[in-house]
């Protein structure tokens, strides 16, 4: 066996719903079952979710409750001359929706200024510095995006120095809202009819009350932040993805140009997968590691040379932010398992790390642990720890830390995601507060599990069937990528691949299909599954080009095998020393002969481990049987390393001359004699050893006076198959034909035989 990592969760799905919409629409019995699994099953639902851009409509912005009084006051600072500062967040939602907003703003004659605050010297959201900087410098009206909701203080500051304040923000509300002239936030205006709108889909909201139409020339803008940011994926956010990517594919805007140059996409069609893994992290280094200006400089640039310029200069920030979150990862990674091993909620901190990619970081122990973590960075000038917690499904991180806000002056975020700030002194507290308040959780919660939408054999999987899933793009938040099982599929080869052999490529076998998979990270699980085995596969289906040619492959996520596996470690073609790294609670190592002074034997009659190493067979087979029990997982044959096992039985011939020798030979000429003869008749020590027990237990031969075997003149006449231990040996020849010289696929199944009957016994 080889378990997975995680569950793999099967939702149930009505099969009524399924053929409906299978006929209803024409479609796959697969497609028709992931509708449904997505809450789909109405037709007129799954039909407008297929065919969103034809379907659906961008909802009226105005059914935002103050987005009149919003329209209102822009356009009067317009009329004015106003100096209007839009005040964003430094991520690719923030920075993407100080973008939209700054080009519906200066298109009806705003005078904007853009202002993102220093993650490193100001923090998350508004802050009193920088509202006191824009009076100062005249600004009349400052517009929020992507943040602000939090911000009680400073927007009671703002109006108290005569400056209005509209909020533009998407975030978890605390029960207070800051006193500001107008908010728009989808969480909490009862009139609009979505909720789920990232930042820069709200600002797009505003652009297209302030402007009177759909600006379709800034989707390609606002689709970064929708997708970057991990807002669900349906409803009008799914039509502002899909005519998002649609815009970026063919926009000239000079930072698209220049991102797609520095990402090698220039001529590859863009994708939900080209934002979150390509766009989105260079977009957000700046800000991780320095100001978020240049980011938003190059969205702005007027040309080509100048947005590349800073799109290079992105580039290399993220190949230094990569460097510094692997660096973070495995220091924080040392201090959990020093001493949080037990924890249900990780909260690390050090003075070392950079507080800009400490969320990054939080996200891979998330799924190294499968527990909420939070990481914080220490200022000792300061006094205050800031940092970011990422959370897991059933834990809302928001919702536990605002039961904290005693400790806990600022901070922001989602049920999955927050950000904060407190003082050092109050970290460890924190932690224990919440590890507290997790233990009324259920267990259940902290087991990584994960929902498997298709289950499908190897000749389930074609071109076609990954085109029908593909109509379900964009995929993200709320519309995954469809995760499948290939389910107890054949192996036909297993290898490690990559520069260090850190990679799998396996490739399965169904009876018309083949089906190659890339498991990046799964090396190691090549000397852990049987080329024997059947396996079961869990990933995301894609198309592999290469040459001309496309055949489907399967992306692995995890992996399985069900049933019992036999590893082949006969003979000496493989190093013991693989034997020897097994881990050793696991496992027991099995000798029937004697002692082996190169592994720890298994002892008395204690049940084996999962792992069982058989160092020799026994002399019946009924003895190995027994040993077979059910929570024996895998068995690593590696007897048939000694000589012993591959001699031939003596024939007739050799004991009669052995014993000829014995009864004619000179007594002090017998050692040397049997030396010459052995030589001659090619006998090894064993032969010899065995022949002269056979005759001894038949008590052919004797020890004579002088301490030297004879022969016994009185012994009865008796078959050599008489003896005992002849009899052991032609039991172990036949044991050895059935196990040392049978192939691998002969010799699980005689394994497997004897298992079987063994716990069918059990049971009866």
């Amino acid at each position: 066996m080889y378990h997975s990592k995680k569950q793999w969760l099967y939702p149930e799905t009505n099969p009524d719903d399924v053929t409906r919409l299978q006929n209803e629409l024409n479609i796959s019995a697969q497609l028709a079952t992931l509708l449904v699994q997505r809450g789909h099953q109405d037709v007129e639902a799954a039909k407008a979710f297929l065919y969103a851009e034809e379907e659906l409509i961008f909802h009226d912005p105005y059914l935002f409750e103050q987005m009149e009084k919003v329209v209102t006051r822009i356009k009067q600072a317009a009329d004015d001359g106003e100096m209007v500062l839009i005040y964003g967040d430094y991520d690719v939602d923030g920075v993407s929706a100080s973008s939209v907003m700054w080009h519906a703003l200066t298109e009806i004659g705003v005078m904007a200024e853009c202002y993102i605050p220093n993650r490193f010297t100001e923090g998350y959201g508004p802050n009193k510095e920088a509202f006191q900087w824009a009076a100062n410098e005249g600004f009349t009206l400052v517009i929020t995006v992507d943040c602000g909701i939090s911000g009680i203080e400073e927007a009671t500051l703002l109006k108290d120095l005569g400056v209005d304040l509209i909020i533009t923000d998407h975030h978890e509300p605390k029960e207070t809202l800051p006193d500001a002239y107008a908010i728009i936030h989808p969480h909490i205006d009862p009139g609009y009819p979505y909720d789920k709108l990232a930042g820069a889909g709200v600002a797009l909201k505003v652009a297209h009350a302030v402007l009177g139409r759909m600006p379709e020339e800034l989707l390609d803008l606002a689709v970064l932040g929708t997708i970057a940011d991990l807002v669900p994926l349906d409803g009008e956010n799914r039509l502002l993805a899909k005519k998002g990517i649609a815009a970026l594919e063919a926009s000239k805007r000079p930072g698209i140009l220049a991102l797609r140059e520095v990402c090698g996409l220039g001529d590859s069609v863009l994708n939900e997968e080209s934002v979150g893994f390509a766009f989105g992290p260079r977009i957000n280094a700046a800000g991780r590691l320095d100001s978020a200006m240049p980011a938003l400089q190059m969205l702005l640039a007027e040309h080509v040379e100048e947005a590349l310029e800073l799109a290079k200069q992105l580039d290399k920030q993220n190949k230094e932010r990569q460097d510094i979150v692997k660096t973070i990862a495995a220091e924080a990674k040392e201090l959990v398992e020093a001493s949080m091993t037990e924890d249900r909620v990780l909260v690390v901190a050090s003075e070392k790390w950079n507080p800009g990619v400490v969320g990054i970081v939080a996200s891979r122990l998330v799924e190294a642990y499968y527990r909420p973590v939070i990481l914080l960075c220490h200022d000792p000038e300061t006094g205050k720890a800031k940092g970011s917690g990422r959370s897991i499904d059933g834990f809302d991180l928001f919702k536990e830390l605002s039961k904290n806000e005693d400790i806990l002056p600022h901070f922001g975020g989602h049920p999955a995601a927050a950000g904060m700030t407190l003082q050092s002194e109050h970290v460890a507290e924190l932690r224990e507060r919440l590890n507290r308040q997790a233990e009324s959780i259920p267990d259940d919660v902290f087991v990584p599990r994960v929902n498997v939408d298709l289950k499908l054999s190897v000749n389930d999987v074609s071109l076609d069937l990954i085109s029908e899933i593909g109509k379900l793009a964009p995929f993200g938040m709320g519309n995954p990528s469809p995760r499948v099982v290939v389910a107890d599929a054949k192996l036909r080869d297993i290898r490690q691949i990559g520069r260090d052999a850190t990679h799998l490529k396996v490739q399965l076998a169904g009876d018309k299909r083949e089906l190659d998979g890339i498991g990046f990270g799964f090396g190691h699980v090549v000397s852990e599954i049987s080329k024997m085995a059947h396996i079961s596969v869990m990933g995301s289906l894609q198309v592999n080009e290469w040459n001309g040619m496309r055949k489907p492959q399967l992306m692995i996520q995890d992996l399985r095998v069900d049933d019992f596996q036999v590893f082949d470690y006969r003979g000496k073609k493989k190093s013991m020393q693989e034997l020897k790294d097994l881990p050793k609670e696991q496992t027991s190592f099995l000798s029937f002969q004697g002692t082996n002074e190169d592994f720890p034997l298994h002892e008395g009659d204690e049940p084996l481990n999962r792992f069982v190493v058989l160092l020799d067979l026994p002399d019946d087979e009924e003895v190995l049987a027994e040993k077979l029990h059910e929570g024996v997982e895998r068995i690593y044959c590696a007897f048939g390393q000694g000589d012993s096992f591959f001699e031939r039985l003596p024939s007739r011939e050799d004991f009669r001359t052995y014993y000829v020798h014995m009864a004619t030979c000179e007594r002090k000429n017998l050692r040397e004699n049997l030396i010459r003869l052995s030589k001659e008749r090619k006998w090894s020590k064993n032969t010899i050893q065995f022949m002269h027990q056979v005759f001894s237990e038949l008590e052919f031969l004797v020890t004579m006076e002088d301490g030297l075997p004879g022969v016994n003149p009185e012994a009865p006449k008796r078959d050599l198959t008489e003896a005992p231990c002849y009899q052991r040996r032609i039991g172990r020849q036949q044991l050895e034909e059935r196990f040392v010289y049978a192939s691998l696929a002969e010799l699980k199944e005689r394994l497997q035989s004897l298992r079987s009957n063994k716990m069918q016994e059990a049971y009866t």
